[in-house]
């Protein structure tokens, strides 16, 4: 049996196990302390209730302790629940919650309507500087129109003002459009320096209205007297290749001016475009029009140039454009030397590929090659050249210039050995099939042109120049290019007397393979780059 001591040790023990889980769990329930007094019975009767323990009175003292301190902290607990989730303060939080809830939604409209709005001037400015490009081709358009514009009407023309076609005075009116185009040229940086960019881009369409204007009275004086339509004829040949020599170095100036570095290489490629647009629309003008109307249309084109003109894009004038002095940087500056001479060697390139014989004599390779409609298969070619220089604006970005130079020149090399070989055939009985030799031979060599030779040239010399000389380099290559070309119209006849038409095309194909070699190992790819990191890459080489 146990003693009363030991019995008030069990009871005290029993009574902590009972309230450990209320007080672990933040106070007792209510009654707890009661209950565990009341429902403590003795050992082997347990629960048996009526029966006081005997407690002694420091354990009593000690309970009632412990008791006050719980029952003090479950109305502190109390208190501070009903401060936080009482009637009022629910109220407050619920009113504060909507102000918060109203403030986020101001603030996602907010944002909402700042990203649209950046978007909106986003498409704004982009919508503007397209426009703003397209402002500036007529000029381009101008240069491709002049060069083809008398070659389809040559004998309707040559009969209004008594001339023979192959007459030296018809060769000198064809041949004076390049040195025109010459002084054009030079006198471009010349304008920009003194009146700057846009406002030199903006005035070149008054020779293009005079030149459309002089063509139609050179016929009506052709018929009263020869030599006053001769003359007015020249005049308007010299006034139109002076405003297009202006524009082949104001136009890819301006558009490398405006056009972001990631878009560069697609907006200077529309300079190329607008030529090629030029050349194909003055072929057909020239076949279904006469020959006043056809070339009176440089005048309407160049009263679309000045309703256009507003669309053009304020750029600033830099000072390195204004200083002068930009020839004598670009021939004595080592710094652009070695890109000077590349320029010069893909402009020769472009010019020497064989493009002007194709272009010139394509009638007469389908005539012999025994096509029935030969200006249909020149036409097919000119249409061809239009979609491809057309594909060439996102290809020369996706591709690169270097790259994509490379392979037009493979590809232009194999289209001429493929045009050889099936002129050969023709000479040697075998025509029955060279009839589609010679045409696909002819497309691909023009595609192949139009998508590396034909822009690139162009968009490589406006990109690895700095600003203090650029406009010079661009009037210097200008000016070589119609040289080079001059040199090719006055040159591939003699190729062909001498090493039969079959074989002219042979000193082309060894000018690409040339080419080749040198533009794989001296020119650096100038996508996206700056032009002192291009300029850097060209003397590492």
């Amino acid at each position: 049996m146990l003693q009363p001591c030991q019995m008030a040790s069990l009871d005290i023990g029993i009574i902590g196990h009972q309230l450990q889980p209320s007080i672990s769990n933040g106070g007792p329930a209510p009654g707890a302390w009661s209950t565990a007094f009341r429902t403590t019975g003795r050992p082997g009767r347990p629960g048996r209730p009526g029966r006081k323990q005997e407690v002694s009175k420091e354990v009593s003292k000690e309970v009632s302790k412990v008791q006050a301190k719980q029952v003090r902290s479950m109305k502190q607990m109390n208190q501070a629940r009903q401060r936080v989730f009482g009637p009022a303060s629910l109220s407050g939080l619920l009113a504060f919650g909507c102000v918060c809830k109203a403030r986020c939604q101001r603030i996602n409209s907010t944002a909402r309507a700042a990203v649209a709005k950046d978007k909106e001037s986003i498409n704004q400015g982009q919508w503007r500087l397209w426009m703003a490009c397209v402002a500036a081709l007529p000029g381009s358009f101008q240069y491709g129109f002049g060069l083809s514009a008398i070659n389809v009407p040559q004998m309707s023309i040559c009969n209004s003002l008594h001339l023979a076609p192959t007459s030296l005075t018809w060769s000198a009116l064809v041949a004076i459009l390049s040195p025109a185009g010459l002084v054009g040229a030079w006198l471009a940086p010349l304008a920009v320096s003194r009146f700057g960019l846009l406002t030199s881009l903006r005035s070149t369409w008054i020779f293009f209205v005079i030149s459309g204007v002089l063509f139609p009275m050179a016929r009506f004086a052709a018929s009263k007297a020869s030599l006053c339509g001769l003359l007015l004829f020249a005049a308007g040949r010299v006034v139109g290749g002076f405003g297009a020599g202006a524009a082949t170095v104001l136009v890819p100036l301006y558009l490398g001016r405006i056009a972001p570095l990631k878009l560069r290489g697609a907006i200077g490629n529309l300079h190329q475009v607008a030529i090629v647009l030029g050349l194909l629309v003055a072929q057909f003008a020239g076949a279904l029009l006469s020959w006043p109307r056809a070339l009176q249309m440089a005048a309407a084109f160049g009263i679309l140039q000045l309703l256009m003109s507003p669309l053009l894009r304020e750029v600033p004038q830099i000072q390195e454009e204004t200083a002068g002095g930009g020839f004598r940087v670009l021939l004595t500056d080592p710094q652009v030397r070695r890109p000077l001479s590349m320029a010069i060697i893909l402009m020769a390139l472009q010019q020497y590929c064989g493009i002007n014989g194709v272009w010139y004599y394509s009638t007469e390779f389908f005539t012999q090659a025994g096509l029935p409609n030969p200006l249909a298969g020149s036409l097919l070619s000119s249409v061809i050249f239009m979609f491809a220089t057309l594909a060439s604006v996102p290809l020369i970005e996706k591709a690169g210039r270097r790259r994509l130079l490379l392979r037009g020149q493979i590809g232009a090399a194999t289209s001429l050995a493929l045009l050889t070989a099936s002129l050969l055939a023709n000479v040697a009985g075998f025509g029955a099939w060279t009839v589609q030799i010679t045409l696909a031979a002819v497309i691909g060599f023009v595609v192949s042109f139009a998508i590396s030779l034909g822009p690139i040239p162009w968009q490589i010399a406006n990109e690895i120049f700095p600003l203090r000389c650029r406009a010079e380099a661009q009037c210097l290559i200008a000016s070589l290019c119609e040289i080079f070309s001059a040199s090719v119209a006055l040159g591939f006849p003699v190729l062909q007397q001498s090493l039969g038409a079959p074989l002219a095309f042979t000193p082309s194909i060894a000018v690409l393979a040339a080419g080749f070699a040198y533009v794989s190992r001296k020119l650096p790819e100038t996508k996206n780059r700056e032009v002192e990191d291009i300029l850097a890459d060209f003397n590492q080489r």
